[in-house]
């Protein structure tokens, strides 16, 4: 094959200019496939409290007291309310233009019996709960609501 100078340089620009276009292409898709992160992970949320212990309790019992917790939120639904509207109140007063202490006073106050009140049921509901238990799977209980975490003191409670 006898090609001529000037059709040949031609080639080969085309040819080298091809080159570093897919040369580059794959090196941006590289660079792109390994710079993302990876999937996502889901981290585990350290459960606490009551869901930590309801996690702990068998089947039949995590059921009993979840029924136990629905019945307790049902019958304080005017709680919940009561505590919401004075939350919403306070939202109100502190964005008012000019700052009713007394009003705010107030409205924190009724806040605040709500959210006491509504918990004095629930503790209630987790005693009765508890009544029913054996005393191991109450141990488990203290155990798992209690005793679990940074800075909990087992010494203090006797084991």
């Amino acid at each position: 094959m006898n090609l001529s100078p000037r059709p040949l340089k031609t080639f080969l620009v085309l040819s080298l200019l091809l080159n570093v276009f897919l040369v580059g292409g794959v090196a941006g898709g590289l660079y792109q496939w390994l710079g993302q992160p990876g999937p996502a992970r889901t981290l585990a949320v350290p459960q606490h409290g009551l869901r930590q212990a309801m996690a702990q309790l068998p089947e039949e019992r995590r059921h009993q007291l979840r029924q136990l917790l629905r019945q307790t939120r049902k019958d304080s639904q005017p709680l919940l309310m009561a505590g919401r509207q004075a939350r919403l109140a306070v939202v109100r007063e502190l964005q008012a233009d000019t700052l009713d202490r007394t009003a705010l006073d107030n409205q924190l106050s009724q806040s605040r019996e709500a959210d006491i009140a509504l918990r004095a049921r629930v503790d209630e509901t987790l005693a009765e709960f508890a009544g029913s238990l054996s005393l191991q799977e109450r141990q488990h209980l203290v155990e798992s609501m209690y005793l679990r975490g940074p800075g909990k003191n087992r010494a203090a409670l006797g084991n």
